[in-house]
């Protein structure tokens, strides 16, 4: 705990920084991805399971949150799953951009799986497309999200708002969603990795957001625990939408993250890319976790690494 009071409950897992989409907010097109170039790979599960071990003696983790790069790419996610769950961690959750094989959801749901977030940008197509970098079909992240309800998993979704890309998105999402009593969380594009530069130029507000969905909707804000990265509101129809605004209203001092990378080492902070080992046996640990926790900022200040490294 540090002197905000601050501790590590959550912790963020990138399983691998592969990922099959080139979105706009992450990984634009397929050159550089970001000013501090890592090795793609994957996260065994031996090492997740050796470092999670030696976490749990240290920390009392309420969730983990399995994520990339797109984590359905790792072969062995149900055995992550399968891991996180025999260690006791009751909320185990998988971010996912919803295109992969048949079975998979099931698979996962079977090891012990208890959320999946989707990547849910826009409605259209051609909006869908131009933000992801892939001519993909709609429907099909549609029918996966569809799929996971149906397996009674808790159903998040996120949207990345870029101005000039999908902010005309936002209320038809909030139709979409609401009609599926589905949260929606749209985030405001953080300042990270290959989007530095540009930030200024795709950057679309909380306070736009709220002011483009007041035109269809009326709404009040909800009580939201401090540690919560969205602000949740609910409109007169009890439709949910939260919205993550890192930049404009930051939500620092409630941070209860840790992130992993797939080669076992740990982040405090995502406006920060140094990272620290656990190591085999555990003995840099908790100067590791004590560099980790004194990396945590008050106010969020983005990053040259891009999020899919770090566990976004």
């Amino acid at each position: 705990m540090d002197a905000y009071a601050r501790k590590f409950e959550v912790l963020r897992v990138s399983v691998t920084s592969l990922c099959g989409f080139g979105c706009m907010y992450c990984a634009p097109g397929t050159a550089a991805e970001s000013q501090v170039s890592v090795p793609a790979s994957f996260l065994s599960p031996e090492l997740f399971q050796r470092n999670l071990s030696l976490l749990s003696k240290k920390l009392s983790i309420q969730e983990i949150h399995l994520t990339g790069g797109e984590p359905t790419l790792h072969k062995e996610l149900p055995e992550l799953v399968r891991i996180s769950n025999k260690e006791g961690i009751q909320d185990i959750a998988v971010t996912s951009n919803g295109f992969f094989r048949d079975g998979l959801i099931r698979d996962l749901k079977d090891a012990g799986l208890t959320r999946m977030n989707f990547s849910l940008d826009a409605l259209e197509q051609t909006a869908f497309s131009r933000i992801s970098g892939k001519n993909l079909p709609l429907d099909r992240l549609l029918n996966r999200i569809e799929e996971a309800l149906s397996f009674g998993l808790d159903v998040k979704l996120n949207c990345t708002v870029l101005k000039t890309y999908n902010e005309d998105q936002i209320l038809p999402l909030l139709h979409w969603t609401g009609a599926r009593n589905i949260s929606i969380r749209y985030l405001e594009l953080m300042k990270m990795g290959p989007l530095q530069e540009k930030h200024s130029e795709l950057f679309y507000s909380a306070e736009e957001i709220r002011d483009r969905l007041s035109s269809d909707f009326e709404f009040l804000s909800v009580p939201t625990p401090l540690e919560s990265t969205a602000r949740y509101y609910e409109t007169k129809e009890k439709y949910r939408f939260g919205i993550i605004a890192n930049h404009t209203e930051p939500f620092c001092e409630g941070c209860n993250r840790l992130r992993m990378d797939s080669r076992g080492r740990i982040y405090g902070c995502l406006s920060d890319f140094r990272s620290f080992p656990v190591s085999e046996d555990g003995t840099e640990l908790e100067a590791s976790l004590h560099a980790a926790m004194q990396t945590k900022k008050n106010v969020f200040t983005g990053s040259e690494l891009s999020m899919k490294y770090i566990g976004g």
